[in-house]
């Protein structure tokens, strides 16, 4: 009795020292021991042999929003799942946190056809009484003549997985080629970040990036650095601005180095500040030729500046009405305001720059725009200027000033001049004359 029990518990200890604890799988260090000796064991017969690396979709946000006991019994079905799928036709262990690993003694094919009866297991899993959904990514690589380690191997399939997380999730990419079957299909989508990235940007917003192929940004520094914290990969635009360069050859350059990625038959994310469809030329010209070209292209919008404006200032543009123009356009081109209503124009400290270089305020161009409102409004009109806050920890500037004290104030690229009404609104004395004609006419009649 001593002996047999001796026996049955050094069996479970050497279980327990080769499997998992919670998905009765092999462990890390089994599967790669054993995998080793299948590694070698096909390449000397000259056999094909495959990796395998998958995990589950936004793990994280299962035991956040379902409890750990979500977590575990996510991984201890999708271990019973591999179990079933592999057999005896492989290898299959857990890696750790949510990722498993899976050894095939034949080709890609046959390990992408292993996945896809494995994907098609998956079922939502129930636990307290919630429902949870998940799905996996997968990376594949076939061993071949660049792979001589079952340490490339694994690599290459984990890179293999890595892209497919960036081409949105619940799929399989195949290292050194595209993910098979249909599903993938070119296309743009423009998205806006908002103001304040961190209070503004949308959970459509962040998962049009996460599910691209290529994401480019035009963006404010912080955002920037929050994008790529998940997006690595994401492509900075802003690097194509330089002083003393036109800005109409950088948005030529944008346009080119977006319209290329489209082209090259990819889903495409541009990722731009604000709303992307408010005073931002590329986005709408993109859109327009991706569309003319025949690929899908769509626009999703973002909190704009002027949005954050009627907020901090507490103006209706409903009450008065607004006119919302280019500072530039405006002092150039032959334009009558309505001093009667709100007035917004925009990137003040850039009005006159007709080189498009620039990115500082001159006095010049400041004191031109202030002689062209004088026609409107008298020296001692009370504007404001406008810089939405783009941190939580900032406040927005709303600095009020003289009408005349413009050409010496302080601008940012981005300062909105805000134009508040001037005097009471007047009714249309025409209009106002027929209102009252049909009680004239009646009251002719009674007499």
């Amino acid at each position: 009795m001593l002996l047999r029990h001796t026996i049955r518990e050094r069996r479970r200890y050497r279980w327990q020292s080769e499997h998992d604890g919670l998905t009765h799988l092999y462990n890390y260090q089994q599967v790669r021991k054993l995998g080793e000796a299948a590694f070698a064991e096909a390449r000397r017969r000259g056999r094909p042999f495959t990796a395998i690396v998958a995990d589950v979709d936004r793990f994280k946000g299962v035991n956040d929003h379902f409890g750990h006991a979500a977590g575990d019994e996510t991984l201890r079905s999708l271990g019973t799942w591999i179990a079933e799928v592999v057999g005896e036709g492989g290898i299959a262990g857990r890696s750790g946190g949510d990722e498993f690993m899976i050894l095939v003694d034949g080709d890609a094919s046959k390990a992408e056809a292993l996945l896809q009866r494995l994907r098609e297991r998956i079922v939502p899993i129930s636990v307290f009484g919630k429902t949870v959904h998940f799905s996996i990514s997968s990376g594949v690589c076939e061993a071949n003549e660049h792979v001589s380690t079952l340490e490339q191997l694994v690599h290459e399939a984990d890179q293999a997985l890595y892209r497919a997380k960036h081409r949105g999730r619940n799929r399989v990419v195949r290292a050194g080629g595209e993910e098979p079957g249909p599903g993938r299909q070119a296309g743009l989508v423009v998205v806006g970040t908002g103001i304040d990235f961190g209070r503004h940007v949308s959970e459509r917003c962040l998962s049009e990036i996460r599910e691209a192929e290529v994401v480019f940004c035009l963006v404010d520094p912080f955002a920037l650095a929050m994008i790529q914290g998940f997006r690595p990969d994401a492509i900075n635009l802003g690097l194509h601005y330089a002083p003393g360069k036109d800005r109409r050859e950088t948005y030529r350059e944008i346009d080119a180095r977006i319209m290329a990625e489209v082209r090259a038959g990819k889903r495409v994310c541009a990722v731009f500040y604000g709303h992307p469809g408010v005073f931002a030329d590329v986005p709408h010209a993109v859109v327009r030729k991706a569309r003319a070209e025949g690929v899908p292209a769509r626009m999703e919008p973002g909190i704009s500046a002027d949005a954050c404006l009627y907020a901090n200032l507490g103006i209706d543009p409903g009450h008065r009405g607004v006119q919302s123009m280019e500072a530039t356009h405006f002092l150039v081109y032959d334009r009558q305001l309505d001093s009667a209503g709100l007035v917004l124009l925009w990137q003040a400290a850039l009005a006159g720059d007709l080189s498009c270089t620039r990115f500082h305020a001159e006095r010049e161009g400041l004191q031109a725009l202030v002689n062209k409102l004088l026609r409107w409004y008298p020296p001692d009109h009370e504007v404001i200027l406008y810089e939405a806050a783009r941190l939580p920890i900032e406040q927005p500037r709303m600095e009020r000033l003289a009408l005349r004290e413009l050409p010496d104030a302080q601008y940012a690229e981005y300062t909105t001049l805000v134009i508040p009404p001037l005097g009471e609104i007047e009714e249309d004395a025409e209009i106002a004359l027929l209102r009252e004609q049909p009680a004239a006419d009646s009251s002719a009649a009674a007499h």
